[in-house]
Parts: structure tokens; C-alpha cells; sequence
């Protein structure tokens, strides 16, 4: 039996087409949801079957935020319960969250193996992203099986010795295909520019962020700068330095609606890693607000640019059409089939 566990939505769209594979193999399975992110899980539950385990309970009657150990905790201690009552061939985690770590850590303390999807990204700065370059980091190390979405995320693997390392590609390409062909989204170009700002690193300088997001607009007016705005407060509370008014603050969109507007975007501006990916899928370039990036594939490939917090500067790049559409290097949409095709294999040869 597999155990698929996920508990945010990143996770989630991710990891669906594994489960879809599964299914589609007809391969015993269990899914497990942790509660990390309740009500984001809202906006994409429907790609996924109703989860067979749930933790959410765990967090009921929680404060808002959980800081990084509470939430950790919770999950470990869900995760302990489970393992003692039942016997997993394999856990399948995905990434860098607090539930993948926090369930890897588990599994291997249990004698379950891990299998980790998206393995092998790294910054080689454990500030920067924070905490997922720590955290996916050491489930590389427990993991049993370690899918990785790149060649350069292979080699980063090997390099630390990590077993079992197989470039499989990202399954972020599956998904955006999966989802565009099911919802008919076309890619086009307009003047609209998606904006998201959400990360921890940022939080010191976001007000400087904004004011500089500001000034772009202003200084653009061809442009219509969209936000949908991260509920967190560091970020929420810097609001009123945005006035231009081709900048148009949006509450949080849900994923689809988000793949729309990367889908008919003139350009990006973004500090999150998984939009660096959907970009590439969608051949849309993309300023990367952060000092950093774990997936440079997406800077080779001529379509992202690592700016800080310095957006002016890069505007005129970003602006310019980004050409024919080429390939990226996150595969060609089989990094499911493969995932699940070497797991049945290497579980069926174990018994």
C-alpha cells in the first residue's frame, strides 16, 4: 500500500497527476491530507479524490497562524499515530513543506520508505527559501526513492549522496497541461502583469517592495499591474503605499484562475518558486523578487531574471516579447507515469 500525502495546495497540484496515475494503474494506494493549509486546500480538493486519512482535526480550534514548530508538531504526532496502527509499503511526499518533512521524518523513524517528489532543488543558502531549502534538503537524505524534476537537481543529489536518484522531470508540466486542455486555457498576450509577494524573506522590505511596484506602474501606464494580495499581515498591513491607478489590488485568486492570468500575462513579477515553473510552461517571462533561486533553469532558459528588490531596473527586459516558444527543461509531461511506473517496480520486486 502507498500513502500519498499532502497538505497544501502547491502540494496538492503537484502531486494529483501521481494520483491520477495510481488510480489509472490501478496501484493500492491511500491519500492523506494534514490540514496544513485548510482553507487553500478549498480551492483545488476537487483535483484530488477525498482524502482516505485526514489530520485536519488536528488543527481545529488553532489560532490563525501556527508558527513553523506547532504546525510541525501537530503533524508529527498525527503521523506517529497513524504508523503505529498501520503499514505503509511507501509514503509519497512532495517539495519542501512542513508536511513533507514532517512526514518523511516520521516514515523513516517507522521503517516506511519515502519517496520524494521534486527532490534535489537547492539554494545551498538555508535562509534562503525559508525553511524549504532546510527541509527538502533532509528528506533528500531519508528518502528511499528521490525524483528529481531536473539535471541539475540530479546532480545536486548525487553530489550530497542521495540514493536512488532519478530524473523523471516535474510533474508541475503535467498538471498545467492536464489543466489547460480540461478548462480550455489558451495562452495569449496582453498588458496585463500578474503580481504575487508573499514570502518570508520579504516580509523585512516588502513596504520597499510595494513602493517600488508603485513607481512601476506609475511609470508604465501602458501596463495594468495585477495583486492579488497574500493574507498574511506583514504583507496585507503595506496596502495604502500602492496609488497608481493601473495597479489593481485583488483579493487571493484560487489556482485556476491564477493559471489564467499567467496564461495571458505580458510578463511576471513574483518571489514564489512554483510560478518560476509555470512561467517556463507557459513561455512567459518573470521578474524574481528574491536574491536567489532554487530553480535556475528557469534564468538559462532565457525567461526568468533574479532582480531583489530592485524591479525598475529590469522592466524593459521583462517587457520585451520572449519569442518562439522553446522547450524547458522540467520534461514533457510523463513525469507521473514515470514516478509510478519505477515505484511499482521497485516495491513489486521487494516482496
Amino acid at each position: 500500500m502507498i500513502l500519498v500525502a499532502y497538505g497544501t495546495r502547491p502540494e496538492i497540484i503537484k502531486l494529483f497527476p501521481v494520483i491520477r496515475e495510481l488510480r489509472k494503474r490501478r496501484i493500492a494506494h491511500e491519500t492523506l491530507f494534514t490540514g496544513q493549509q485548510t482553507d487553500l486546500y478549498e480551492d483545488v480538493k476537487d483535483l484530488v479524490p477525498p482524502p482516505d486519512v485526514s489530520f485536519a482535526g488536528s488543527f481545529s480550534g488553532r489560532a490563525k497562524h501556527n508558527t513553523l514548530g506547532e504546525s510541525f508538531l501537530k503533524i508529527c504526532r498525527a503521523s506517529e499515530r497513524l504508523f503505529a496502527r498501520r503499514r505503509f509499503d511507501a509514503v509519497v511526499v512532495q517539495g519542501d513543506t512542513t508536511t513533507a518533512w514532517a512526514l518523511a521524518q516520521m516514515a523513516f523513524y517507522n521503517g516506511v520508505k519515502i519517496a520524494h517528489v521534486e527532490a534535489g532543488l537547492r539554494t545551498f543558502d538555508p535562509e534562503n527559501p525559508y525553511p524549504e531549502e532546510l527541509n527538502r534538503t533532509l528528506i533528500g537524505h531519508a528518502a528511499e526513492w528521490n525524483f528529481a524534476p531536473t539535471k541539475r537537481a540530479c546532480e545536486n543529489l548525487v553530489g550530497c549522496g542521495a540514493r536512488n536518484v532519478r530524473n523523471v522531470g516535474n510533474t508541475i508540466v503535467d498538471a498545467v497541461d492536464l489543466l489547460r486542455r480540461r478548462r480550455k486555457i489558451p495562452v495569449a498576450r496582453s498588458n496585463e502583469v500578474p503580481v504575487t509577494l508573499h514570502r518570508r524573506e520579504n516580509h523585512a522590505i516588502m513596504g520597499r517592495l510595494f513602493d517600488e511596484l508603485d513607481r512601476v506602474a506609475a511609470g508604465n501606464p501602458d501596463l495594468e499591474l495585477i495583486l492579488p494580495i497574500h493574507p498574511n499581515p506583514n504583507v496585507r498591513k503595506h496596502r495604502p503605499r500602492l496609488k497608481a491607478k493601473n495597479l489593481r489590488v485583488i483579493p487571493p485568486v484560487g489556482y485556476l484562475e491564477m493559471l489564467r492570468m499567467l496564461a495571458r500575462a505580458r510578463f511576471v513579477i513574483s518571489d514564489s518558486g512554483g510560478i518560476q515553473e509555470e512561467c517556463a510552461c507557459l513561455n512567459k517571462k518573470i521578474l524574481i523578487v528574491r536574491e536567489t533561486t532554487e530553480r535556475p533553469e528557469v534564468i538559462e532558459m532565457g525567461l526568468g531574471k533574479l532582480v531583489g528588490g530592485k524591479l525598475l531596473p529590469h522592466i524593459d527586459w521583462a517587457r520585451n516579447p520572449s519569442g518562439k516558444a522553446r522547450q524547458h527543461p522540467f520534461g514533457n509531461g510523463r513525469a507521473a507515469e514515470r514516478i509510478v511506473r519505477i515505484l511499482s517496480r521497485s516495491l513489486m520486486k521487494a516482496k
